[in-house]
């Protein structure tokens, strides 16, 4: 597998221009990977069937199929993620008259770098104009897109695979977990690929949070972000994947980065389960990490009551942080 190289600080923009450009053309090849937790050094290059990425005794994510969507809360969550520049993205609901989809700040990291490209739904075989930002957050990871959907049975499409971020519910340890996105991990193609492994779970205590450090050892990106620890894998290209809830489909956060390369420790699912009998600090440096929804709002609420987020834009936020979808 290769990966982007010299996404330093000045080749941001080219990098994002690439982006736009090659998600209008559609040419999948082509979309540079965006890394994960927003990187501004050279990327790394780690070689296919490498178990950098693994966590537990397999490599969980796997090529979404038929079989698979059968079950409706899968479904349901792969038909609402998009290929957003060379991440993911999720589709959220519509508030306040627009359509709003969900992404990483690193993705989609200025109110501009990622409007004029498309959010691209491919089991919805939808593809659609991303249109404005609504903002962009480092501390919460995400970014808040518009797109347009001139069609009215488009729309209907959407209506029918949008669920809003769970802003209410607890992080419990344990709790079973599906992720969904276009990691680039033994992924030649760019395949929609989904982990719901034994290891897909939370691994933090009820509602334990922290402002942590991106743990990429090869490559950390530059800022905090606030985090639930889960054992999901995940790869470059899996930013801004929706991290749900196996058993009420509802997104409980967002994907935004991992430790890479993984320690051989944490690659045994016996491994795991020990650490999440007996949770240490290995909880918080060895892992996957999520922004959690709750924080999300928390720190969208503060933004606004400082008046940080401009008026028309608040307006549809405070929609989103308030509402079901």
């Amino acid at each position: 597998m290769e990966i982007v190289r010299g996404l330093g600080v000045l080749g941001c923009g080219l990098l994002v221009a690439a982006m736009a450009g090659a998600a209008e053309r559609g040419d999948a090849s082509e979309w540079p990977v965006v890394q994960l937790g927003g990187r501004t050094g050279p990327a790394p290059v780690l070689k296919s069937r490498d178990n950098s990425y693994r966590l537990g005794d397999e490599w969980g994510k796997k090529p979404v199929t038929e079989t698979d969507l059968r079950d409706p809360i899968f479904a349901r969550a792969a038909r609402a993620t998009a290929r957003v520049g060379g991440g993911t993205g999720f589709y959220l609901g519509f508030f306040g008259g627009y359509h709003v989809v969900a992404t990483n700040h690193h993705v989609c990291p200025n109110v501009r770098s990622c409007v004029g490209s498309a959010a691209i739904f491919p089991l919805l075989k939808l593809r659609f104009r991303i249109t404005r930002s609504l903002g962009t957050w480092p501390q919460i990871d995400l970014s808040l897109l518009l797109i347009e959907v001139p069609k009215v049975e488009d729309a209907r499409a959407l209506g029918e695979v949008a669920a809003n971020f769970d802003f209410d519910s607890p992080i419990t340890a344990g709790q079973e977990l599906l992720t969904i996105g276009f990691g680039s991990y033994d992924n030649q193609f760019s395949e929609l690929r989904a982990n719901q492994d034994q290891d897909c779970k939370v691994f933090s205590a009820e509602n334990e949070f922290r402002l942590m450090a991106d743990p990429d050892e090869i490559n950390p990106g530059p800022y905090r972000a606030w985090s639930f620890a889960n054992g999901c894998d995940v790869s470059h290209g899996d930013s801004g994947s929706a991290v749900v809830d196996r058993r009420t489909g509802r997104p409980i956060g967002i994907l935004w980065t991992g430790r890479i390369p993984k320690s051989s420790q944490v690659q045994s699912s016996a491994y795991l389960d020990r650490l999440l009998q007996s949770p240490t600090e290995e909880t918080w440096t060895e892992l996957s990490y999520s922004v959690p929804a709750v924080k999300a709002r928390e720190v969208l609420e503060l933004l606004m009551g400082e008046g940080k987020i401009p008026g028309a834009e608040a307006a549809i936020v405070r929609e989103v942080i308030g509402g079901t979808g």
